[in-house]
């Protein structure tokens, strides 16, 4: 009796083990994807703001600089097409490479607000001030 009691508690404590482990192993990842996806997060809205920055003074530029608005407003679509084009990019590459067991939890963080900077560029437009105006 004294042996299958034994038996019985060690196989019992080492299947315990192996669940508990398993799951503090499923948690701790899921902790680690989501501080990962916070900091992508925090530096894709960095960098958008910086882009979004540079592309205005880049607008402002040119707009200074004399130049025509049909150029300008080709020079805008190119810009706006091309950063659409990295936005698909850039959800294609990093959500087809996100865990499996994690992908679920991708549309709990705000992607649109890290990006709005850019979008914002483009929904409101810069406006081209007609060269015989006087600016104030």
């Amino acid at each position: 009796m004294g042996f299958i009691l034994s038996a019985s508690l060690f196989f019992g404590g080492a299947l315990s083990y192996a669940i508990i482990s398993k799951f503090l192993k499923i948690q701790q990842t899921l902790k680690f994807t989501i501080n990962v996806t916070d900091q992508i997060l925090t530096l894709l809205s960095v960098c958008s703001l910086e882009l979004a920055m540079a592309l205005k003074m880049k607008y402002e530029a040119l707009e200074e600089a004399g130049t025509n608005p049909e150029e300008m407003n080709k020079i805008v679509e190119i810009d706006r097409n091309l950063i659409h084009a990295w936005k698909m990019q850039f959800a294609q590459k990093a959500f087809n490479n996100y865990p499996k067991q994690y992908k679920k939890i991708l549309p709990t963080f705000d992607w649109d607000g890290a990006l709005r900077p850019l979008d914002n560029i483009y929904y409101n437009k810069p406006e081209l001030k007609d060269k015989g105006e006087a600016s104030t």
